[in-house]
Protein backbone atom coordinates (compact mmCIF):
# COMPACT_ATOMS: atom_id res chain seq x y z
CA UNK A 1 0.00 0.00 0.00
CA UNK A 2 1.42 3.43 -1.34
CA UNK A 3 1.70 6.19 1.89
CA UNK A 4 2.50 9.02 -1.14
CA UNK A 5 0.26 11.72 -0.51
CA UNK A 6 -1.69 13.16 -3.29
CA UNK A 7 -1.14 16.83 -4.81
CA UNK A 8 -4.23 17.89 -3.25
CA UNK A 9 -3.31 16.29 0.23
CA UNK A 10 -0.31 17.95 -0.03
CA UNK A 11 -1.94 21.22 -0.85
CA UNK A 12 -3.56 20.79 2.84
CA UNK A 13 -0.26 19.93 4.79
CA UNK A 14 1.35 22.51 6.69
CA UNK A 15 4.65 21.41 6.12
CA UNK A 16 4.57 21.71 2.31
CA UNK A 17 3.40 25.57 2.58
CA UNK A 18 5.81 26.99 0.96
CA UNK A 19 7.57 29.20 3.69
CA UNK A 20 8.46 33.18 2.31
CA UNK A 21 11.71 34.54 2.72
CA UNK A 22 14.21 34.56 5.18
CA UNK A 23 14.75 38.67 3.74
CA UNK A 24 10.68 39.17 3.70
CA UNK A 25 10.43 37.73 7.04
CA UNK A 26 13.16 39.97 8.70
CA UNK A 27 12.69 43.00 7.85
CA UNK A 28 14.25 45.36 4.84
CA UNK A 29 17.13 46.09 7.92
CA UNK A 30 18.42 42.63 8.45
CA UNK A 31 20.52 42.45 5.41
CA UNK A 32 21.82 45.84 5.54
CA UNK A 33 25.42 44.77 7.93
CA UNK A 34 26.30 42.13 4.65
CA UNK A 35 25.41 44.54 2.36
CA UNK A 36 27.57 47.47 3.58
CA UNK A 37 30.32 45.04 4.44
CA UNK A 38 30.37 44.17 0.51
CA UNK A 39 30.26 47.29 -0.52
CA UNK A 40 32.92 48.50 1.52
CA UNK A 41 35.18 45.98 1.65
CA UNK A 42 37.77 44.36 4.45
CA UNK A 43 38.51 48.05 5.06
CA UNK A 44 35.10 49.53 5.15
CA UNK A 45 35.19 49.76 9.26
CA UNK A 46 38.64 51.49 9.60
CA UNK A 47 37.45 54.21 6.26
CA UNK A 48 34.45 54.97 8.67
CA UNK A 49 36.62 55.48 11.78
CA UNK A 50 38.86 57.91 9.93
CA UNK A 51 35.85 59.95 8.75
CA UNK A 52 34.62 59.90 12.08
CA UNK A 53 38.17 60.88 13.41
CA UNK A 54 37.96 63.92 10.99
CA UNK A 55 34.49 65.03 11.72
CA UNK A 56 35.64 64.60 15.48
CA UNK A 57 39.01 66.27 15.43
CA UNK A 58 36.97 69.41 12.99
CA UNK A 59 34.61 70.12 15.64
CA UNK A 60 37.07 70.36 18.39
CA UNK A 61 40.29 71.45 16.53
CA UNK A 62 39.93 74.77 14.96
CA UNK A 63 42.90 74.40 12.86
CA UNK A 64 42.49 70.34 11.76
CA UNK A 65 40.27 70.97 8.67
CA UNK A 66 42.02 73.47 6.68
CA UNK A 67 44.01 72.60 3.43
CA UNK A 68 47.44 73.47 5.49
CA UNK A 69 47.07 70.44 7.69
CA UNK A 70 45.55 68.24 5.27
CA UNK A 71 49.12 68.82 3.40
CA UNK A 72 50.98 68.32 6.45
CA UNK A 73 48.93 65.35 7.50
CA UNK A 74 49.60 63.99 4.16
CA UNK A 75 53.49 64.76 4.09
CA UNK A 76 54.27 63.56 7.16
CA UNK A 77 52.74 59.98 6.46
CA UNK A 78 54.22 59.28 3.59
CA UNK A 79 57.26 57.48 4.78
CA UNK A 80 54.92 55.00 6.58
CA UNK A 81 52.91 54.60 3.42
CA UNK A 82 55.49 53.91 1.18
CA UNK A 83 56.49 51.25 3.80
CA UNK A 84 53.67 50.23 4.83
CA UNK A 85 52.80 48.94 0.92
CA UNK A 86 56.44 46.87 1.77
CA UNK A 87 54.81 45.47 4.17
CA UNK A 88 51.26 44.72 2.91
CA UNK A 89 53.44 42.30 0.05
CA UNK A 90 54.81 40.38 2.98
CA UNK A 91 51.94 39.97 5.33
CA UNK A 92 50.30 38.81 2.38
CA UNK A 93 52.53 36.56 1.83
CA UNK A 94 52.21 35.01 5.15
CA UNK A 95 55.17 37.10 6.97
CA UNK A 96 56.13 39.81 9.06
CA UNK A 97 58.80 42.45 8.58
CA UNK A 98 60.40 44.41 11.76
CA UNK A 99 63.37 45.50 10.19
CA UNK A 100 61.69 48.48 8.38
CA UNK A 101 62.39 51.34 10.61
CA UNK A 102 65.98 49.99 11.01
CA UNK A 103 66.13 49.81 7.12
CA UNK A 104 65.21 53.40 6.29
CA UNK A 105 67.55 54.84 8.77
CA UNK A 106 70.37 52.52 6.87
CA UNK A 107 68.92 53.90 3.58
CA UNK A 108 69.46 57.84 4.75
CA UNK A 109 72.88 56.62 5.82
CA UNK A 110 73.76 54.82 2.61
CA UNK A 111 72.89 57.88 0.41
CA UNK A 112 74.59 60.63 2.62
CA UNK A 113 77.44 57.71 1.64
CA UNK A 114 76.95 58.31 -2.11
CA UNK A 115 76.80 61.82 -2.54
CA UNK A 116 79.35 62.43 -0.79
CA UNK A 117 81.58 60.33 -3.07
CA UNK A 118 80.77 61.68 -5.75
CA UNK A 119 77.87 60.26 -7.45
CA UNK A 120 75.26 62.54 -8.92
CA UNK A 121 71.87 62.91 -6.79
CA UNK A 122 69.83 60.15 -9.17
CA UNK A 123 72.36 57.63 -9.11
CA UNK A 124 72.79 57.71 -5.03
CA UNK A 125 69.32 57.48 -4.90
CA UNK A 126 68.77 54.82 -7.30
CA UNK A 127 72.00 52.82 -5.63
CA UNK A 128 70.91 53.23 -2.28
CA UNK A 129 67.03 51.67 -3.08
CA UNK A 130 69.32 48.77 -4.65
CA UNK A 131 71.77 48.53 -2.25
CA UNK A 132 69.09 48.21 0.43
CA UNK A 133 67.05 45.67 -1.60
CA UNK A 134 70.01 43.45 -2.11
CA UNK A 135 70.82 43.67 1.92
CA UNK A 136 66.90 42.76 2.59
CA UNK A 137 67.26 39.88 0.43
CA UNK A 138 70.58 38.61 1.62
CA UNK A 139 69.53 39.33 5.53
CA UNK A 140 66.00 38.80 5.50
CA UNK A 141 64.99 37.03 2.22
CA UNK A 142 67.14 33.76 1.89
CA UNK A 143 67.28 33.11 5.43
CA UNK A 144 63.61 33.35 5.71
CA UNK A 145 63.00 32.07 2.39
CA UNK A 146 65.45 29.45 1.49
CA UNK A 147 66.66 28.23 5.09
CA UNK A 148 63.15 27.83 6.61
CA UNK A 149 63.73 30.38 9.25
CA UNK A 150 61.19 32.00 11.33
CA UNK A 151 60.77 35.58 10.02
CA UNK A 152 60.44 36.89 13.88
CA UNK A 153 63.42 35.92 14.69
CA UNK A 154 65.17 36.75 11.82
CA UNK A 155 63.76 40.37 11.13
CA UNK A 156 64.05 41.05 14.86
CA UNK A 157 67.63 40.40 14.35
CA UNK A 158 68.04 42.26 11.26
CA UNK A 159 66.31 45.33 12.88
CA UNK A 160 69.24 45.41 14.93
CA UNK A 161 71.70 45.10 12.57
CA UNK A 162 70.63 47.50 10.17
CA UNK A 163 70.54 49.90 13.05
CA UNK A 164 74.28 49.37 14.58
CA UNK A 165 75.29 49.29 10.75
CA UNK A 166 73.93 52.91 10.53
CA UNK A 167 75.53 54.16 13.57
CA UNK A 168 78.62 52.41 12.88
CA UNK A 169 78.64 54.15 9.42
CA UNK A 170 77.81 57.53 10.58
CA UNK A 171 79.73 57.55 13.89
CA UNK A 172 76.26 58.09 15.21
CA UNK A 173 76.02 61.35 13.66
CA UNK A 174 73.70 63.03 11.11
CA UNK A 175 74.64 64.75 8.33
CA UNK A 176 73.33 67.54 6.38
CA UNK A 177 71.88 67.16 3.15
CA UNK A 178 70.72 70.42 1.97
CA UNK A 179 73.34 70.82 -0.33
CA UNK A 180 71.82 68.30 -2.61
CA UNK A 181 68.35 69.93 -4.24
CA UNK A 182 67.04 66.79 -5.83
CA UNK A 183 67.10 65.22 -2.24
CA UNK A 184 65.21 68.13 -0.62
CA UNK A 185 62.97 68.77 -4.12
CA UNK A 186 61.80 64.38 -3.69
CA UNK A 187 61.09 65.61 0.64
CA UNK A 188 59.25 68.49 0.21
CA UNK A 189 59.38 69.88 -2.92
CA UNK A 190 56.22 70.47 -5.03
CA UNK A 191 55.16 69.23 -8.77
CA UNK A 192 52.46 72.28 -8.99
CA UNK A 193 49.83 72.36 -6.80
CA UNK A 194 50.85 68.61 -5.72
CA UNK A 195 54.01 67.83 -3.13
CA UNK A 196 56.41 65.90 -4.81
CA UNK A 197 56.29 63.32 -1.74
CA UNK A 198 52.46 62.55 -2.22
CA UNK A 199 53.07 62.06 -6.04
CA UNK A 200 55.97 59.38 -5.16
CA UNK A 201 53.30 57.45 -2.73
CA UNK A 202 50.69 57.34 -5.62
CA UNK A 203 52.67 56.49 -8.58
CA UNK A 204 54.54 53.57 -6.18
CA UNK A 205 50.45 53.03 -4.90
CA UNK A 206 49.34 52.39 -8.41
CA UNK A 207 52.45 50.11 -9.38
CA UNK A 208 51.60 48.33 -5.86
CA UNK A 209 48.40 47.81 -7.09
CA UNK A 210 49.04 47.08 -10.53
CA UNK A 211 51.54 44.13 -9.48
CA UNK A 212 49.00 42.63 -6.84
CA UNK A 213 46.36 42.75 -8.94
CA UNK A 214 47.50 41.75 -12.46
CA UNK A 215 51.19 40.08 -12.36
CA UNK A 216 52.09 36.73 -12.02
CA UNK A 217 54.28 37.72 -8.96
CA UNK A 218 51.39 39.21 -7.72
CA UNK A 219 49.05 36.23 -8.19
CA UNK A 220 52.05 33.98 -6.50
CA UNK A 221 52.04 36.15 -3.21
CA UNK A 222 48.50 35.49 -2.19
CA UNK A 223 48.98 31.82 -3.25
CA UNK A 224 51.95 31.55 -1.29
CA UNK A 225 49.99 33.53 1.55
CA UNK A 226 46.92 31.49 1.58
CA UNK A 227 48.51 27.99 1.72
CA UNK A 228 52.19 27.48 0.79
CA UNK A 229 52.40 23.78 0.41
CA UNK A 230 49.06 24.30 -2.31
CA UNK A 231 50.98 26.68 -3.78
CA UNK A 232 54.33 24.49 -4.17
CA UNK A 233 52.19 21.63 -5.73
CA UNK A 234 51.15 24.41 -8.31
CA UNK A 235 54.84 24.57 -9.26
CA UNK A 236 54.95 28.01 -7.54
CA UNK A 237 58.56 27.95 -6.36
CA UNK A 238 57.58 29.42 -2.52
CA UNK A 239 60.75 30.25 -1.38
CA UNK A 240 61.99 33.04 -4.12
CA UNK A 241 58.42 34.47 -3.72
CA UNK A 242 58.97 35.13 0.02
CA UNK A 243 62.79 35.90 -0.65
CA UNK A 244 61.43 38.43 -2.83
CA UNK A 245 58.72 40.22 -0.67
CA UNK A 246 61.76 41.07 1.82
CA UNK A 247 63.50 42.31 -1.11
CA UNK A 248 60.77 44.58 -2.20
CA UNK A 249 59.74 45.80 1.65
CA UNK A 250 63.64 46.73 1.64
CA UNK A 251 63.39 48.83 -1.15
CA UNK A 252 60.18 50.31 -0.13
CA UNK A 253 61.88 50.97 3.89
CA UNK A 254 64.64 52.61 1.81
CA UNK A 255 62.57 54.80 -0.05
CA UNK A 256 60.96 55.99 2.55
CA UNK A 257 64.05 56.51 3.98
CA UNK A 258 64.55 58.56 1.64
CA UNK A 259 61.96 60.88 1.69
CA UNK A 260 62.22 61.32 5.26
CA UNK A 261 66.00 62.34 4.58
CA UNK A 262 64.65 65.09 1.61
CA UNK A 263 61.81 66.45 4.65
CA UNK A 264 64.82 66.62 7.24
CA UNK A 265 67.33 67.91 5.17
CA UNK A 266 69.38 65.53 7.28
CA UNK A 267 70.15 61.81 8.05
CA UNK A 268 68.93 59.95 11.15
CA UNK A 269 70.99 57.18 11.81
CA UNK A 270 69.64 57.56 15.27
CA UNK A 271 66.16 58.37 15.75
CA UNK A 272 65.21 57.96 11.57
CA UNK A 273 62.59 55.02 11.64
CA UNK A 274 61.96 54.60 14.82
CA UNK A 275 58.65 52.74 15.57
CA UNK A 276 57.99 53.15 11.50
CA UNK A 277 57.55 48.81 11.27
CA UNK A 278 55.37 49.03 14.42
CA UNK A 279 52.82 51.96 12.58
CA UNK A 280 53.50 50.09 9.09
CA UNK A 281 52.10 46.71 10.53
CA UNK A 282 49.19 48.60 12.25
CA UNK A 283 47.94 50.29 9.01
CA UNK A 284 48.17 46.85 6.87
CA UNK A 285 46.06 45.21 9.47
CA UNK A 286 43.59 47.89 10.19
CA UNK A 287 43.42 48.43 6.19
CA UNK A 288 42.05 44.58 5.96
CA UNK A 289 45.35 42.71 5.26
CA UNK A 290 44.94 38.85 7.17
CA UNK A 291 47.89 38.10 9.42
CA UNK A 292 47.66 35.10 8.34
CA UNK A 293 48.21 35.46 5.01
CA UNK A 294 46.54 35.07 1.61
CA UNK A 295 44.47 37.81 1.56
CA UNK A 296 44.90 42.14 1.47
CA UNK A 297 44.73 45.22 -0.41
CA UNK A 298 47.13 48.15 -1.19
CA UNK A 299 44.41 50.55 -0.75
CA UNK A 300 43.37 49.26 2.35
CA UNK A 301 46.70 49.72 3.79
CA UNK A 302 46.44 52.89 2.13
CA UNK A 303 43.53 53.93 3.94
CA UNK A 304 45.09 52.76 7.44
CA UNK A 305 47.77 54.60 7.20
CA UNK A 306 45.65 57.83 6.46
CA UNK A 307 43.65 56.48 9.60
CA UNK A 308 46.97 56.57 11.73
CA UNK A 309 48.22 60.05 10.33
CA UNK A 310 44.66 61.70 10.88
CA UNK A 311 44.51 60.17 14.26
CA UNK A 312 48.73 61.56 15.41
CA UNK A 313 47.71 64.69 13.75
CA UNK A 314 45.25 65.29 15.87
CA UNK A 315 46.17 64.51 19.09
CA UNK A 316 49.19 66.60 18.37
CA UNK A 317 46.71 69.45 17.81
CA UNK A 318 44.82 68.35 20.90
CA UNK A 319 48.14 68.98 23.26
CA UNK A 320 48.90 65.53 23.65
CA UNK A 321 52.66 64.57 24.69
CA UNK A 322 54.68 62.32 21.69
CA UNK A 323 54.66 59.64 24.10
CA UNK A 324 51.29 59.26 24.34
CA UNK A 325 50.97 59.40 20.64
CA UNK A 326 52.92 55.90 20.89
CA UNK A 327 50.92 54.91 23.71
CA UNK A 328 47.95 55.58 21.38
CA UNK A 329 49.63 53.54 18.08
CA UNK A 330 50.65 50.30 20.15
CA UNK A 331 47.13 50.32 21.34
CA UNK A 332 45.99 50.30 17.89
CA UNK A 333 48.02 47.64 16.89
CA UNK A 334 46.33 45.47 19.36
CA UNK A 335 42.94 46.64 18.31
CA UNK A 336 43.84 45.98 14.67
CA UNK A 337 45.27 42.50 16.07
CA UNK A 338 42.05 41.74 17.74
CA UNK A 339 39.53 42.42 15.06
CA UNK A 340 41.92 39.87 12.67
CA UNK A 341 41.10 37.70 15.13
CA UNK A 342 37.48 37.72 14.75
CA UNK A 343 36.91 38.95 11.86
CA UNK A 344 35.95 35.99 10.29
CA UNK A 345 33.45 35.22 12.95
CA UNK A 346 31.70 38.93 13.01
CA UNK A 347 31.50 38.26 8.98
CA UNK A 348 29.46 34.38 9.73
CA UNK A 349 27.23 36.57 11.98
CA UNK A 350 26.83 39.25 9.57
CA UNK A 351 25.60 36.73 6.41
CA UNK A 352 23.57 34.83 8.99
Amino acid sequence: MSLKKSPAEQGHDESAVRQPPRELERGPWKGMGRRLTTALGSSGGILLAAIALTIFFSLTQPSFLTSENASGILRTTTALLIAALGMTFVMIAGAFDLSVGSMSALAGVILVMALSAGLPAPLAILATLVACSLIALIANGLPIGFLAFNFFVVTLATLSIFRGAALLISNGQSADTSSWPLVQYLGDGKLGPVPVPIAVVVVVYVLGFAVLKWSRFGRMVFAVGGNPEAAWLAGIDVRRVRAGVFALSGGLAALAGVLLVGRLTSSQPVTGGIGLELAAASAVLLGGTSFAGGSGSVWGTAVGCIFIGVLQNGLTLSGVPTFWQAVATGAILFLALTFERFRGRLARGLKA
